[in-house]
């Protein structure tokens, strides 16, 4: 995939001309970073906007005794550092690579400059923006109305919209993720997402192989994920 066409998957890039693009692709600065490394810490001073080019990041808010929130996992064509691009403040959450990344880096300055007299692509910001600030809005009511089971068995289907392949029967999420991270993100700890997960597995709904999650039987997942209060029989 040429530069060109991995600016024009980004929502906030794909109405620009290719002059535009030409001009954008030279002010971007390549970065690499190796599985595990920090891209960037919560409270760092944000000056760019990062463009995902290659591998997965999760992004992260830590606690002060070491543990974390993850608040979604990105990809390829996706981007992180908008919030402290366009307000200049600190950065909001920790992001760091679940594997080998390449990202592409867009300072400030030369983002704003983009900006000016592009009212498409202003528009375009505000709808990334707000789509994030809806995702929050859904996570917060998650964690107040539904129980573990449906936490965890819609995470588990949010994971397989976004990394799912389907293997023959199976859609197989091509990330690898612990049942530390599982926990993280559906606010649980590690032992209850063990208990469900076996509860699971016991049922034909989900396999765990090689540190990979694989869907039996997505249709019962999603009546789990839709189910709230006590955990169902099935």
């Amino acid at each position: 995939m040429s530069l060109h066409q991995l600016l024009r998957k980004i929502p906030i890039f794909k109405a620009l001309e290719e002059p535009d693009l030409d001009r954008l692709e030279k002010c971007l600065i390549q970065r690499r970073y190796a599985g595990g490394q920090v891209l960037f810490h919560m409270g760092d001073e944000g000056g760019n906007l990062c463009i995902i080019q290659k591998g997965r990041v999760k992004v992260t808010i830590p606690s002060s005794d070491g543990e974390e929130v993850i608040l979604t996992i990105l990809s390829a064509g996706e981007i992180i550092g908008e919030f402290s691009l366009i307000d200049e403040k600190p950065r909001s959450a920790t992001v760091q690579a679940m594997e080998d990344t390449e990202v592409l880096c867009l300072h400030r300055e030369d983002f704003l400059d983009l900006l000016r007299g592009r009212f498409d692509v202003v528009l375009r910001v505000l709808e990334v923006l707000t789509r994030r600030l809806r995702v929050t809005d859904i996570l917060l009511a998650e964690s107040h109305f539904l129980d573990i089971t449906a936490r965890l068995s819609k995470k588990i289907l949010d994971l397989s919209r976004s990394f799912g392949v389907k293997e023959e029967d199976v859609i197989r999420i091509g990330v690898r993720v612990t049942q530390k991270d599982l926990a993280s993100m559906v606010g649980a700890t590690r032992e209850s997402i063990n208990k469900q997960l076996k509860v699971l597995r016991e049922k034909g709904i989900v396999n765990l192989k090689d540190g990979y999650i694989e869907i039996l039987d997505p249709v019962r997942l999603a009546r789990r994920a839709r189910a709230t209060g006590t955990t169902l029989g099935e």
